[in-house]
């Protein structure tokens, strides 16, 4: 505690301003010696004195200001060298007589603990060396905290060492530290002069725009620092402060380190599913029971018919895959469609994908394991059916309060329908910038066997939503798209 010591004797040996009766100029030292003041080697009754411009000739034993020395303050970082302690996750900052012993953690569902200046992360402490509240002209140590109550508001507590039955609390940083400036001032009113020009005590520091010496709350915690705060903006979870939770939260507005637009981007769609999550909650607890509300809230009505292509010639691939459009290149795409249907039908499909909650709508298809670009994903199944009988199909579902159904285009005349019949493939979403496509393949020799097999439109790592542009036609009243891409209109035709 080598600086609480010089803390302390510098409040014996150097006074805080001119010592010249009455004269009210107080001074940091680096300002002392930019506006010109002098320093003294003996002054009575104390060892050294400072004295301002204007009464130089006042001063005795003055010390040359090139023989003045001293350091210029620094950042320092103390990483504690233990096997019990993550020496990345628990950093301790020191500036000046300020020791940040934890930063906190950021609210990711809280905007109470961020402002648009500020961020102020629960479980942040930091203690302070300053002037005693309860002793005048006496320095002591204060802890400073920030902690959540029980209705997730942050409250901002500062605790003086040498009087720790007193606490300081405030619902804002300002609060808190105007009750203990207001405690200070009194306890040191005493020892200034009131305006009496013939008292040997100095006088009050004249203030102007600048007030509680020099210090405001998020300085005297340390989140407003700018060594604070750039640690502060580096902590894992620091893009929520940014993306607002409702239109009137507070957005923080990043100075150091600006978060990354994916960061953005997977924070709102994380939201956005558990929005989606407790929207679907049953709130009789049986989901036999819902009946058509479920499907309500699951954007289920409207006429949402999943007709993923319009017809055979839309895909990716181009054509039927029939052997009219001969050529050596059209053979040996067959023959290596051939070699990677077999090899998907090797694998389980539970082993390759899995149904899960989706942001964009009710359930979604995620996959399991990294698949490479243009490598098959699924083959959508269901009952193979004329279009008549869609026509009918897709009428009585939507009378029958199902609302989604599931077809595909296979050809002209044949659609396949997943609503009653089908994998899990037929839970794959709209998304206006899809990293999968389907084709209709030949998965024989002879071209007459077809399938309809979906494809990765790009390298999907695991554990990532297969989506697909589901290539609505326009019609009267929109479908809304929430799929949060960044090309998404809002609306899928």
């Amino acid at each position: 505690m080598y600086f609480v010591y010089v803390a302390y004797q510098a409040s014996k040996i150097i006074s805080p301003g001119c010592q010249k009766q009455a004269c009210s100029c107080n001074y940091h030292f680096l300002c002392a010696l930019a506006c010109g003041a002098v320093f003294t080697r003996l002054y009575p009754p104390i060892c050294r004195a400072v004295f301002c411009r204007n009464h130089i000739t006042s001063a005795k034993g003055i010390i040359p200001a090139s023989g003045a020395s001293f350091e210029q303050m620094r950042t320092l970082k103390v990483v504690f060298d233990s096997d019990e302690v993550d020496t990345l996750s628990c950093p301790c900052y020191r500036i000046g007589t300020l020791v940040v012993h934890s930063l906190g953690s950021i609210e990711q569902d809280n905007n109470n603990f961020h402002s648009n200046n500020y961020i102020t992360p629960n479980g942040y402490i930091a203690t302070r060396i300053f002037w005693s509240s309860c002793a005048p002209r006496k320095r002591t140590l204060y802890i400073l905290r920030i902690d959540k109550s029980s209705a997730g508001l942050p409250v901002f507590s500062i605790t003086p060492a040498d009087n720790q039955c007193t606490s300081f609390k405030g619902r804002t940083v300002g609060d808190a530290y105007a009750k203990m400036m207001k405690c200070v001032t009194a306890v040191n009113r005493s020892t200034f002069s009131q305006n009496d020009l013939y008292s040997h005590l100095p006088m009050c520091r004249i203030m102007k725009s600048k007030t509680d010496f020099l210090l405001n709350g998020p300085q005297f915690f340390g989140f407003g620092l700018s060594t604070i705060r750039k640690a502060i903006e580096l902590l894992p979870g620091s893009v929520a402060t940014a993306v607002p939770l409702t239109p009137n939260s507070p957005k923080y507005s990043f100075c150091f380190h600006l978060p990354k637009k994916d960061d953005v981007r997977e924070l709102q769609r994380r939201r956005a599913a558990k929005d989606a999550e407790s929207a679907l909650q049953n709130a009789s607890g049986c989901a036999r029971t819902e009946g058509l509300k479920a499907v309500t809230k699951s954007g289920g009505s409207g006429r949402i018919t999943r007709a993923l292509v319009k017809n055979a010639d839309d895909d990716q691939g181009g054509g039927s895959g029939g052997r009219n459009a001969v050529g050596d290149k059209n053979e040996a795409e067959s023959n290596t469609h051939q070699a990677k249907y077999k090899e998907l039908k090797s694998v389980s499909l539970d082993e390759r994908l899995v149904a899960k909650r989706s942001h964009i709508h009710g359930w979604g298809l995620f996959t399991k394991v990294s698949i490479p670009k243009h490598g098959m994903v699924v083959e959508y199944m269901g009952e193979t059916v004329r279009q008549l009988i869609a026509d009918k199909r897709e009428r009585a579902y939507e009378m029958s309060g199902i609302g989604s159904c599931y077809m595909f285009r296979l050809d002209m005349q044949r659609i396949v329908d997943a609503t009653m019949i089908g994998c899990m493939a037929r839970f794959m979403n709209h998304c206006c910038q899809p990293n999968a496509y389907a084709k209709v393949v030949n998965v024989d020799r002879f071209g007459i066997e077809k399938k309809i097999v979906v494809f990765a439109k790009r390298d999907i790592p695991a554990g990532e939503e297969i989506t697909y542009d589901y290539k609505f036609p326009v019609e009267d009243g929109s479908l809304q798209c929430t799929c949060g891409a960044p090309n998404c209109i809002g609306r899928m035709n």
